[in-house]
């Protein structure tokens, strides 16, 4: 079965590979707009960016995977700017907030969502160290202008779940999902 990952994530694309099955990468263009609670956009817009992709290869399977952090409902997505990031890690700043990821798979006679949720609490931040980290560049392009795979993990101080989950693409459920589809 060929299978296509929906997403130009380095970071999805490294943790699919740990278990070892061949793929594609074909990025989704899908427009990240939320589409109600945290949970809800996440499953919708895995599904739509797999879909996306795979109306263009209808003989794959394809998995399209979104993760937001949200803090009290509220979604942190991906910063706009340098001072937008240093705003969220204000705000996450001591506190425990919330990671989902979402996996879509699309294939022929495929359409299903999973989704994870894990719990991290951040370290309490000086001004001096969250400015420093957005100077690295790193919290950019993440959502919760945030890596935990990265210099992002020194502001973790605990994770309750999935480390996965909130690295972006929770590798169990993608396992167990692969494997029921064989």
């Amino acid at each position: 079965m060929r299978l296509i990952l929906a997403s130009s994530s380095p970071r999805r694309k490294e943790i699919l590979e740990k278990i070892g099955v061949e793929f594609e990468v074909v990025p989704s263009k899908v427009e990240e707009k939320p589409v109600g609670d945290p949970i809800t956009t996440a499953r919708r817009l895995s599904f739509l960016k797999a879909f996306d992709v795979w109306k263009k290869n209808k003989d794959a399977l394809v998995i399209g995977a979104d993760t937001l952090v949200f803090l009290e409902g509220f979604v942190l997505g991906k910063p706009r700017n340098e001072e937008e990031a240093v705003r969220m890690l204000r705000l996450l700043s001591g506190r425990w907030h919330k990671v989902v990821t979402a996996v879509s798979f699309v294939g022929k006679n495929v359409r299903k969502t999973v989704h994870d949720i894990a719990r991290v609490k951040f370290r309490k931040l000086s001004e001096e160290e969250i400015r420093s980290y957005v100077s690295t560049g790193e919290p950019l392009d993440k959502a919760g202008a945030y890596g935990v795979q990265g210099y992002g993990a020194t502001v973790v101080e605990r994770i309750e779940g999935n480390f996965f989950t909130v690295m972006g693409l929770p590798i169990v459920k993608v396992y167990e999902v692969l494997k029921s589809l064989k």
